[in-house]
């Protein structure tokens, strides 16, 4: 609970709660249900804290339709309700299905509970209380319409896994077929670890995204939010791996902190056991890593560059050369990621510089079927071949293993 005691934490509550009282207009008659936001301040007896920029748990009803949606805790919720006087009641009640854990996680829990349980409802000095004989099941207080909010499971993000370079989440994911005709999808959801807070002096958040490729890998990414003028924008995403587990994030000292497991030596991939601390700042509205050690800075030279894909000469004096090098690229990352465009397929994975000695693994890969003719499998046998590097004239030059041949890459 970021160092809050149990005494101090529900004392934010309680003035944050009279906060929103003292502002509320409204009488308690039936129509009050229906003219606001409510935003969840207790649930099952415990109050629930606010976190500063975050999307809060929270419901509106629709008179109309006689629907109720909301925020749990990390899904969105919607379902009927039947109201009737005093009397309230939900009906069968559907829920985005992102896994939740932790704090977040248990208030969704009791939050859910508590709309199960409901038969009565209250508006008492601007509360509204969920009733069940006369017990106060949860209680919310009032949110003005024009109050700003986080919504999360609606937000655009950067994606790299889609043409357009972006999606537009619905109830926290997007989908969409993995290749023209395919029955398998590439799958975009938005996980519960997120952290808001300062950085570079704006309001800043960050986000996991996670995404299913529909062929090999889940990978994980962390998104960029800064708030402006008009709302909040996702600006950035770095990748943080694949098939790694993220335990939490953090804003603090001016940076993003992400603890998390990666791969040791060893490890399958299902399995990371290497606990690891990454750290970003932010510069003009971009994630930057911290400076890490001497293998990070000999990387420097050629991460942040989209390297395409010129030739790769082997050493039978043969040549394979791509139609159009734009086809054909790699990114080396600061964080020890790389993404490569394989023709018409994207694809990701891993990389170490020790010296000029050069390892590629890929890890994931979108599942098109590309047309004749295509380089693909050169291209990644290639990558994958990788054994030391060299600049020469602004080209970056990959020696392949065993002496086999030396790809050539321009900017």
């Amino acid at each position: 609970m970021n160092g809050f005691t149990t005494t101090s934490l529900t004392s934010v509550v309680i003035a944050w709660t009279v906060l929103f009282l003292a502002a509320c207009p409204l009488p308690a008659h039936s129509t009050s249900l229906e003219d606001a936001r409510w935003q969840l301040v207790e649930a099952d007896g415990s109050p629930v804290a606010p976190l500063p920029g975050e999307r809060q748990p929270s419901m509106t009803f629709d008179a109309g339709k006689k629907q109720a949606t909301g925020f749990a805790g990390c899904n969105t919720f919607f379902g009927s309700y039947e109201l009737d006087g005093s009397s309230l009641t939900f009906g069968p009640v559907g829920a985005t299905r992102m896994f939740c854990e932790g704090a977040a996680g248990e208030v969704e829990m009791k939050f859910m509970q508590a709309l199960e349980q409901t038969r009565t409802w209250e508006v008492r000095d601007c509360s509204l209380l969920l009733l069940k004989n006369g017990e106060v099941l949860a209680r919310f207080t009032m949110v003005r319409a024009d109050d700003p909010a986080v919504d999360l499971q609606s937000m655009t993000f950067i994606s790299t896994w889609f043409p357009s370079g972006s999606v537009t989440l619905s109830r926290g994911e997007y989908r969409a077929p993995a290749a023209p005709g395919s029955a398998s999808e590439t799958v975009v959801k938005l996980s519960d670890k997120r952290a808001f807070g300062t950085m570079e002096g704006k309001e800043t958040g960050a986000v996991v995204l996670v995404t299913d490729p529909g062929g090999s890998g889940t990978f994980y990414d962390l998104a960029l939010l800064i708030k402006e003028e008009h709302g909040w924008v996702n600006t950035d995403v770095v990748q943080l791996g694949d098939r790694v587990k993220v335990n939490s994030i953090e804003i603090r000292d001016d940076a993003t902190v992400i603890s998390m497991k990666t791969h040791g030596p060893g490890d399958p991939m299902c399995c990371p056991t290497l606990w690891t601390e990454k750290r970003f700042t932010v510069q003009g509205n971009r994630f930057v890593p911290f400076a890490g050690g001497p293998e990070e800075k000999n990387a420097g030279e050629i991460t942040g560059t989209v390297w395409q894909w010129v030739q790769t000469l082997y050493n039978n004096d043969t040549k394979a050369v791509p139609v159009d090098p734009r086809n054909y690229t790699v990114q080396f990352l600061e964080d020890s990621t790389l993404t490569v465009k394989a023709d018409c397929n994207q694809k990701g994975g891993t990389y170490s510089i020790k010296d000029k000695s050069l390892s590629i693994e890929i890890t994931h890969s979108s599942m098109a079927a590309c047309p004749e003719g295509s380089l693909e499998d050169e291209f990644v046998r290639g990558l994958s071949g990788a054994a030391i590097y060299f600049l020469g004239n602004g080209d970056l030059y990959i020696d392949l293993k065993y002496d086999t041949g030396t790809m050539r890459f321009s900017k």
